[in-house]
């Protein structure tokens, strides 16, 4: 009897239990990436996330699949078992999204493994949910990501997204205004500005796509997750170069077609900054960032160190 009892005791505190509770904080129109760790001999059990109390919690996902991605609704769950943990991508994030959640393992004939995720969307006025930039066919782009400050000594990185779930990338930048180059792409983080830039180099069309600004939070702890904090939609055209307008008047003067009124036009100030290209070098330890706004160029610093 006195073995039942504690039997039944220690099933009881294992129910209730799960361990501390870990904080996960993402931005309304972004997204999150959880790590969910668990113990090896459970590799081959089904694996889910369900928000609410433990004893009522609603699983958002489900699944027993291994090794590959599995999609429910704005949810998706890959159980990486060479690691011994699963993960958890939730997409479109808003601020209804905030509650408890529960990493768990279902486990027949014993109380499922379980651990608590606190998970807080807020607001956040220095957040730019989406942005669209334009290139060309060989040339280069800079993107500037504005991040909340919550998210300042985090390493960021530029992921490109894949499909619906994964989003790669090869490098983060850990330190604040020093450049870090991986192929093409190169990353500097500005903490006092909170701003994250990014260079692409040699654009090519297939360059074209959604990409994200994101950070890490302790992603190589067992507790680690990834928050996306800014949609990029990248758009790769030919490029294009335009006649400036004195080279247009001085080819219609030689063919004999040149009037008072293009003359005239050619003294505007204004109609010569829209026409004429302009090209501008900054001092060799800024970075440029390339800003349409009302139809001009802005240039801004926001890293001190040398572009690689």
């Amino acid at each position: 009897m006195t073995v039942k009892i504690l039997l039944f005791f220690t099933l009881y505190l294992m129910s209730v239990g799960g361990g501390a509770s870990r904080e996960v904080a993402g931005y309304p129109g972004g997204g999150v990436l959880i790590k969910c760790k668990y113990e090896r001999s459970y590799t081959s059990n089904k694996k889910y996330f369900c928000k609410g109390s433990w004893t009522n919690c609603a699983d958002q996902i489900k699944t027993g699949v291994s090794n590959e991605w599995k999609n429910t609704g704005r949810f998706s769950l890959f159980d990486n078992t060479s690691a011994a943990e699963f993960w958890v991508l939730i997409r479109e994030l808003t601020v209804e999204d905030s509650g408890t959640y529960w990493c768990a393992v279902d486990i027949e004939m014993w109380p499922d493994d379980h651990t608590p995720v606190e998970l807080k969307i807020k607001e956040d006025r220095d957040q730019e949910k989406s942005i669209t930039v334009n290139g060309h066919v060989g040339e280069s782009v800079n993107i500037s990501c504005k991040y909340p400050r919550s998210s300042s000594s985090k390493p960021k990185f530029l992921c490109r997204r894949v499909g619906s779930t994964d989003c790669n990338y090869k490098a983060s930048v850990k330190e604040s205004r020093r450049w870090i180059k991986e192929g093409k792409i190169s990353l500097c983080d500005d903490r006092a500005q909170q701003t994250f830039t990014v260079s692409i180099d040699n654009l090519t069309n297939e360059d074209s796509g959604e990409y994200w600004c994101g950070a890490e939070s302790d992603w190589e702890s067992d507790h680690g997750y990834k928050v996306y904090i800014t949609q990029i939609n990248l758009r790769v055209t030919a490029s294009v170069k335009l006649t400036p307008l004195s080279t247009m008047s001085d080819k219609l003067r030689e063919d004999g077609h040149i009037s008072q009124e293009i003359d005239e036009l050619q003294q505007k100030p204004a109609m010569e900054s829209i026409v004429n290209t302009i090209y501008a070098e900054a001092d060799r330890n800024t970075a440029l960032v390339y800003s349409p706004i009302n139809g001009t160029t802005e240039l801004t610093t926001f890293c001190t160190t040398t572009h690689p």
